[in-house]
């Protein structure tokens, strides 16, 4: 006889779970606004500083590369010419004004841009007809502010090479001179423009036959007082003497430098 098996099925237990969504949190329109205004003061704090790092390491660079460049376009001058005291630095400027600036491009044009590798050549050029802002002292003094054009070359790194001259009469035959310089714009028509900042002088040395750093002769200490903005010297080229601070720092800002 056949047993009969009667088999226990247990139902499957089905279970229903409940999807509860969490609550998501999320901020106040006040909050994000403190938070704003917080990350706001510290780029206020912060991008100056970093900015002004950034500069301290490129400006010596360039400053050194237009040192170079300058020097080698001399040297080449030099091949051609002779030493820089036979150069027409004198002979060529007149009594006036006008005069002046069409011999610095005469000179500029013979002893200078023949031997320089340049991205655009302005001629004499008054600041603001190409952009340029004028220049302040590290006081914050307006810097030729009477005289705001140079013989000016751009370079393929932005920076600006300007040529002018200084005006003088010598007392004893009242002859009247003008002697060429080169100010050196590490970063053309970009900010600060303050003198021992972005803006730099090189003059000609007829007795030494080379392009020198304004300020050479000076010792360290005093370049280190004439380029802080709190120097007691009042003429405004003071600030300048930062270019032969920085070549006998070895081109670069020492850590005393006065930014």
């Amino acid at each position: 006889m056949l047993k009969q098996v009667q088999h226990d099925i247990k139902p499957h237990a089905i279970h229903f779970t409940h999807d509860t969504h969490s609550k998501k949190a999320a901020f106040t329109l006040a909050e994000v606004l403190i938070t704003l205004g917080i990350i706001g003061i510290v780029a206020a704090m912060t991008i100056p500083t970093l900015i002004s790092d950034t500069q301290k390491r490129e400006y010596p660079i360039r400053l050194a590369q237009a040192f170079s460049t300058l020097s080698q376009a001399v040297k080449m001058a030099q091949v051609e010419y002779g030493d820089i005291s036979t150069w027409e630095y004198r002979s060529l400027f007149g009594t006036s004004y006008t005069d002046n600036w069409k011999a610095t491009k005469n000179y500029v044009e013979k002893y200078f841009t023949p031997y320089l590798k340049y991205a655009k050549n302005y001629g004499v050029v008054d600041y603001a007809s190409i952009g340029l802002e004028g220049y302040k002292t590290k006081k914050g003094e307006m810097y030729r502010a009477s005289d705001r054009q140079n013989y000016i070359l751009e370079m393929a790194n932005g920076t600006y090479i300007l040529f002018g001259f200084n005006n003088f009469v010598d007392e004893e035959d009242n002859t009247y001179f003008a002697d060429p310089y080169m100010f050196i714009d590490v970063n053309g028509k970009k900010g600060p423009n303050v003198t021992g900042q972005d803006l730099y002088m090189f003059m000609l040395s007829y007795e030494r036959n080379r392009l020198e750093t304004f300020g050479q002769e000076k010792s360290r200490d005093r370049l280190l007082e004439l380029c802080n903005k709190n120097s007691t010297d009042n003429s405004l080229d003071s600030n300048l003497n930062c270019t032969a601070l920085i070549q006998m720092d070895g081109w670069k800002f020492a850590e005393d430098y006065p930014w």
